[in-house]
């Protein structure tokens, strides 16, 4: 017979739960998957669920399990059923999937030949191991990247495919030897006793599945599992779910497929979308109620993600009322961005906590400006997720490299450069420069600039005097060149980019991304110094690169506002499960999103949709949506196109707002008034003034009518020509760009 626990008292659901989360919260036998809305309340479903299970349906907690996916929501979940049943410790198992694989293993891992003291391997462990791998294949790394295996070996483990089935199904000569790395690799990992991550979902699985005491054992003291952001599994976890619930315990899955956001690092949307077929017979509940935003965002957000064929459908509503319209801004530049939103969150800062804003964006690269305008502003901030832009390692080289180049003798600047990107110059060396140095009384710059180097073996020498001849050529140009072609120089001159853009993995993608942005930040203050000399104080051309180097250490300098509350700023991934009364989602343009990186498929689309819908939706009173006409890329400026998503948005609901200059500045060329540039991309020319020559050398002039090309714009036709020379000026109206009047000496247009 059911009975309430003597130590809390009876459970009053109608008090604190509407009818749809009641009836997901007392479900009785058998599976159910809560479609749950963004916030409509899917954590208090799960809560008041356990604690239901327990007082009213009389199941010992012992006997309920509930798996999510990260340390923070399980230790949230776990003191909210703590404290409705009033039991400290909680016997019911509430953790992340590897926490309960990980109990499974140090039990029963004997089964599945671990030792009983096996290592988990963080990914640093794991990259060694796959280096180990590649070179005991006689591979090169430039060809096959550790970090590119080691990708490849996680998702074949994410679908539970062990070295003999990856290699059968292997296509061609590249997946036949990712084949052979990945059984190197688990060779490696079996004779240190480890296991990865992966691996622990994996065997969790073997052992459920295939001995069958273990199995029957766990599956005998199971009677109810719930899973936290179902959407979010991928194939294995799926499987470990079913090889938990077996034939006699009942499922709970809550999740929405319009928050399916991490395709990339592994998870099936398919696994919610496809849930009655993995456990036929099930309950299929949703929760459209909402209890943070207005209806006009819900309204916004729910027409944007309605464009998405692979989801169930479903309607957010509330009892807020409609709240403000969406704000758009339509910027000229990033900085122009930049202020404008930090204008804006200051106007509301009398009124509103600085806490509970938030400026979201695509990519960590973007950030770098909205960080130097607040703190010009003088706006506290936290970056969520991620390291604050002038503190990532690729920024700190570079920045390191500036500093050697004004002055070699920076002994921290020179020893973080000395051998980044490696050019064989290992610890043992650098130890014997520093005593080297400590011994003839100087720096280790002077050593090898004097070519004191007697002493070194030749080829830790010859390292040193490449080294030194590198620092000089570039302390040589520095003497000429602005500052953006000096860094672009130095990125060609070192290899550093190189060295990211040969791996071609996304955490080399997103460091090259930065790397473009330090170029950006470098063009920019050239430009500002030039605009407003003053601005940086009394700036002339051969202080520039030391007010650069100054003005990066003032942005970086914030330590004591990072430590306090203030304007959160993060990618929108970091965002999900997070919200805040305004909302700011940056940058939305083709390219940043959907990334140009994510734009192959429709469900690469619809995955970067579903991305800003969960920016969307985490606006509780006010949303605020910002795009580009331009926008710096590399330093340079590049025109951008409006992110589609924006024309999917209700006109009816928008208010939009375009800078004052928006068609009225025309778009710099850097490179050409540079001269020409050196790229990281290559030697880069001026570029000709549009229509300048035809084929064999012969001037096209563009007139009144004439069909032009243009790389970004696309195609479009000349509406009228106006002034001459350096002052002539072309209006275009592009098939998709629309109307646009261009510099004809850098348009770029090419008659078609």
């Amino acid at each position: 017979m059911s009975r309430p626990l003597p130590s809390s008292p009876p459970l009053d659901l109608a008090a604190v739960l509407n009818p749809e989360q009641i009836a997901a919260v007392t479900h009785g036998e058998g599976h159910q998957l809560v479609l749950a809305g963004a916030g409509s309340g899917k954590t208090r479903v799960i809560t008041y669920r356990i604690s239901w299970l327990v007082q009213e349906a009389g199941v010992a907690p012992e006997r309920i399990a509930a798996v999510t996916f990260t340390n923070k929501a399980a230790a949230e979940m776990r003191e909210r059923v703590e404290d409705l049943l009033g039991l400290f410790p909680l016997p019911t198992f509430v953790g992340t999937f590897h926490r309960f694989a990980l109990v499974l293993l140090r039990r029963y891992g004997e089964r599945v030949g671990l030792k009983r003291d096996f290592a988990i391997l963080d990914t640093t462990d794991q990259l060694g191991l796959v280096k180990s791998a590649i070179e005991a294949e006689g591979l090169s790394e430039k060809s096959y990247t550790p970090r590119s295996m080691l990708a490849a070996i996680s998702s074949a483990k994410n679908r539970l495919l062990t070295p003999d089935a990856f290699e059968a199904a292997a296509e061609g000569f590249v997946e036949r030897k990712m084949a052979a790395v990945y059984r190197r690799y688990q060779g490696l990992l079996h004779s240190v006793s480890g296991v990865d991550f992966d691996d622990m979902i994996a065997l969790a699985v073997r052992l459920l599945t295939r001995e069958e005491e273990v199995g029957e054992r766990v599956r005998g003291r199971l009677a109810h599992l719930l899973v936290d952001e179902y959407q979010d599994t991928n194939h294995a976890q799926l499987e470990l779910i079913r090889a938990l619930v077996g034939d006699a315990a009942s499922l709970t899955a809550v999740g929405d497929e319009d928050q399916s956001i991490y395709r990339w690092r592994g998870a099936e949307i398919d696994n919610i979308l496809s849930f009655e077929r993995s456990f036929p017979g099930a309950t299929i509940r949703k929760l459209e109620r909402n209890y943070r935003s207005t209806q006009t965002i819900l309204d916004a957000s729910g027409a944007l993600v309605a464009r998405n064929e692979r989801r169930r459908g479903k309607r957010l509503w509330t009892e807020a009322g409609p709240g403000d319209p969406i704000e758009l801004y339509k910027a000229d530049d990033e900085g122009d961005e930049a202020r404008w939103i930090v204008n804006t969150l200051q106007s509301l800062r009398g009124r509103l906590p600085l806490a509970e804003m938030a400026i979201l964006v695509r990519t960590n690269a973007q950030t770098r400006a909205l960080e130097d305008e607040l703190v010009r502003q003088e706006v506290p901030y936290v970056l969520v997720g991620g390291t604050r832009f002038y503190d990532r390692a690729e920024i700190k080289d570079l920045v390191a490299y500036l500093k050697v180049i004004r002055n070699p003798r920076d002994a921290f600047s020179f020893a973080r450069i000395l051998n980044q990107p490696p050019r064989g110059i290992g610890k043992t060396t650098e130890e014997m420069l520093r005593q080297e140095a400590a011994e003839r009384g100087l720096t280790p710059w002077d050593v090898i600039a004097q070519e004191e180097l007697g002493n070194f073996p030749a080829r830790a020498a010859a390292a040193l005097r490449a080294f030194g001849e590198l620092v000089k050529g570039l302390r040589k140009e520095a003497e000429e060149l602005p500052l953006p072609a000096l860094l672009d120089l130095l990125l060609a001159k070192t290899g550093y980019a190189a060295m990211y853009q040969d791996k071609r993995d996304p955490e080399s993608e997103a460091r090259l991304e930065n790397v473009r942005e330090l170029l950006s930040a470098a063009q920019e203050f050239t430009e500002s110094v030039a605009a407003d000399p003053g601005r940086h104080g009394e700036v002339g051309s051969d202080d520039l690169l030391t007010a650069f180097l100054d003005h990066v250490s003032l942005v970086a300098d914030i330590d004591s506002w990072q430590s306090g509350r203030g304007v959160s700023v993060m990618t929108l991934h970091s965002a999900k499960g997070l919200e805040f009364r305004v909302v700011v989602a940056a940058g939305l343009e083709q390219g940043l999103l959907p990334h140009f990186n994510a734009q192959g498929t429709p469900d690469d689309v619809e995955e970067e949709r579903r991305l800003l819908y969960v920016g969307m939706t985490r606006a509780k009173e006010r949303l605020i949506l910002t795009c580009c006409r331009r926008r710096r890329i590399a330093g340079r400026y590049q025109d951008q196109l409006e992110s589609p998503f924006l024309r999917e948005l209700p006109e009816g609901l928008l208010t939009v707002t375009e800078s004052p200059s928006l068609f009225h500045r025309e778009p710099a060329a850097p490179a050409d008034r540079l001269g020409g540039v050196y790229s990281f991309f290559g030697r880069e020319e001026p570029r000709p003034a549009a229509g300048s020559t035809a084929a064999g050398g012969a001037p096209r002039a563009i007139r009144k009518g004439s069909r032009v090309d243009h790389p970004v714009l696309g195609e479009g036709v000349v509406l009228a020509t106006e002034g001459s020379g350096d002052q002539e000026k072309i209006t275009v109206f592009f098939q998709k760009a629309g109307k646009k009047k261009l510099l004809a000496k850098y348009a770029n247009l090419e008659l078609v």
